[in-house]
């Protein structure tokens, strides 16, 4: 095959790719996920969260920098109407960190709420243990209503 052949064969599949997943045929070849929330509710059968994972913990390869190990939390959905969204908040005044996650939800099912570690300075976390809350609600423009609510002992490892 010689290199105009590859060119026009590529740019030939480049058209009919175009025409079969353009507006003239109504083939939608993209599958966008919900990301912004709307009016609803929905009703969740279960929150789990392992309260024992969230520790503040040295950093790897002697960075100097602890971090707020932060528990997933894991949400099973049972009836959805419109597009509410899950906010699971992890806050810990005493290290001024309060983090969010948030999911848009759009059907039944489970959801993973995965907040990020958060870094802090060495010797910001200098007691052995600092007060928390984790909490989990569903939110709308009409609905603002918390589905589980923990207050947690953050343990600083040794």
């Amino acid at each position: 095959m010689t290199r105009r052949d590859l060119l026009t064969g590529v740019a030939l599949f480049v058209v009919v790719v175009s025409v079969a997943t353009g507006p003239l045929t109504g083939v939608d070849v993209t599958e966008q996920r919900a990301t912004e929330f709307g009016d609803g509710t929905a009703t969740v059968g279960a929150v789990t969260v392992d309260t024992a994972a969230l520790r503040v913990t040295d950093g790897r390869f002697g960075t100097g920098v602890s971090y707020l190990r932060v528990p997933t939390a894991t949400v099973t959905v049972t009836s959805v109407s419109d597009r509410p969204r899950l906010v699971y908040r992890v806050l810990v005044p005493a290290l001024d960190v309060e983090l969010t996650e948030t999911a848009v939800v759009s059907k039944t099912g489970t959801y993973r709420l995965v907040p990020d570690d958060r870094g802090m300075a060495r010797g910001a976390a200098d007691a052995s243990t600092y007060d928390g809350t984790l909490a989990v609600r569903v939110q709308s423009f009409t609905t603002d209503r918390t589905v589980y609510r923990e207050n947690v002992t953050v343990e600083v490892a040794a």
